[in-house]
C-alpha cells in the first residue's frame, strides 16, 4: 500500500533591506506559506518509487506556485534514479559548505526584496540523475540537466532544443559523496555544451568541492566552485562557515567570496550572513539573519547591501 506524508510551513515577520544605491525597503508580512506532499510505495522485486510535490503562496488572494517535484526509483541494491524538475539550491550557501547555517536566508538572497545576492541563484531545471552506493558512506553520482524550463508540459520544455546561450545550456554532472562520522564532503566536474565560441558569459565547464567536520561544539564548513567560460575567463566562488549549537538556540555565519579573473572587468567581492534559530519545538521557530554583501565591481563599501529579518515559523 502507498505512504503519503503531507507537511508544510508558516512564516510570518519583518524584514529591512539597504541596496547599494541606498534604497532601503522593509515591512511586515508572509514570508513563508507553503504546503508539500511526498509519496512512497513498495514494489515487490523492483525496490521503492516515491515522489514528492509542493506549492508555495504569499498568503490571501496571492498566487500559488509550484515547488520542487520528483519521481525516484530506489533499487534493493540501493542504487537510485531521480527525476526532477526543481530549483536546486546554490552548491555551496545551500549545501555542505554551510554547515547547516542556512536559516530562510542565504548568499543568494533569494528570499529577500532585494533580490541580488554574492552569489547567483539556480534556475528550474529538468533533470535525471542516478546515484550508485560504492563503500560504507561513499556514492556516485551522475546526472543530466535541462536548459531553464519555460514549460512544464513533456516535450515543450528546454528539453525539446537545446539553444546557444544561458538559458538554453544542457550540462552533465559526476559527483562524488562521502559521510563517515564527524566527515561530510563532496565534490563533482560539469561540462556544458551549446557554448558560444569565445563568449565570456556562456560555460564550459565547472568543478567544485565542499565538506564539513562535526566537531561537537560546532560544525565548521568550507567549499568552492569555479566555472570556465568559453572565452577561458573563470569565475570562482568561495565560502567558510560555522554553526554552534546552543541548547535550543543555532547560531551561525557565512563568510563567503565571488572572483573573476581573465574577462573584461573582472573584480573580488565579498559578503557575510549571520543567523540565529531558536527552536521553541520540533516544528516551531524563531530565526533572525543579518548579512552585509559587496556588490560593487570595485570592492568598495559604498557598494553594499545590507539587511535584516527576524521571523516566526510553524511547521506542521
Amino acid at each position: 500500500m502507498a505512504q503519503a506524508v503531507m507537511t508544510g510551513y508558516l512564516g510570518y515577520g519583518y524584514d529591512s533591506h539597504t541596496t547599494s544605491l541606498g534604497v532601503q525597503t522593509s515591512g511586515l508580512g508572509v514570508d513563508d506559506a507553503e504546503i508539500n506532499f511526498a509519496v512512497s510505495e513498495d514494489i515487490e522485486g523492483l525496490g521503492k518509487i516515491s515522489g514528492t510535490l509542493g506549492f508555495i503562496s504569499g498568503g490571501k488572494s496571492a498566487a500559488a506556485y509550484g515547488r520542487d517535484t520528483k519521481l525516484a526509483l530506489t533499487l534493493p541494491s540501493g542504487t537510485s534514479i531521480t527525476f526532477g524538475t526543481t530549483q536546486g539550491g546554490n552548491y555551496l550557501s545551500n549545501g555542505v559548505a554551510a554547515s547547516g547555517t542556512d536559516y530562510e536566508y542565504d548568499m543568494t538572497l533569494t528570499n529577500a526584496p532585494a533580490g541580488t545576492g554574492l552569489f547567483s541563484a539556480r534556475s528550474v531545471n529538468d533533470s535525471v540523475t542516478v546515484k550508485v552506493p560504492v563503500a560504507d558512506g561513499v556514492s556516485v553520482s551522475a546526472s543530466h540537466t535541462e536548459g531553464a524550463v519555460v514549460s512544464y508540459w513533456s516535450g515543450s520544455g528546454a528539453a525539446g532544443t537545446a539553444v546557444n546561450g544561458t538559458a538554453g545550456q544542457r550540462y552533465n554532472t559526476l559527483s562524488v559523496d562521502y559521510k563517515a562520522g564527524a566527515l561530510t564532503a563532496n565534490a563533482g566536474y560539469r561540462s556544458y555544451d551549446q557554448g558560444v565560441s569565445g563568449s565570456t558569459s556562456t560555460y564550459s565547464s565547472r568543478n567544485r568541492a565542499s565538506a564539513n567536520y562535526n566537531l561537537g561544539v560546532a560544525t565548521v564548513g568550507a567549499g568552492y566552485e569555479a566555472s570556465t567560460y568559453m572565452y577561458g575567463n573563470t569565475l570562482t566562488d568561495t565560502l567558510v562557515s560555522v554553526n554552534v549549537p546552543v541548547g535550543s538556540l543555532n547560531l551561525g555565519a557565512q563568510l563567503g567570496q565571488r572572483t573573476t579573473s581573465g574577462g573584461t572587468s573582472d573584480y573580488t567581492r565579498n559578503g557575510y550572513l549571520l543567523v540565529a534559530n531558536y527552536a521553541l519545538s520540533k516544528q516551531s521557530y524563531v530565526v533572525a539573519n543579518y548579512y552585509s554583501m559587496d556588490m560593487g565591481a570595485t570592492g568598495t563599501s559604498a557598494q553594499l547591501q545590507n539587511g535584516f529579518a527576524l521571523y516566526l515559523y510553524k511547521g506542521f
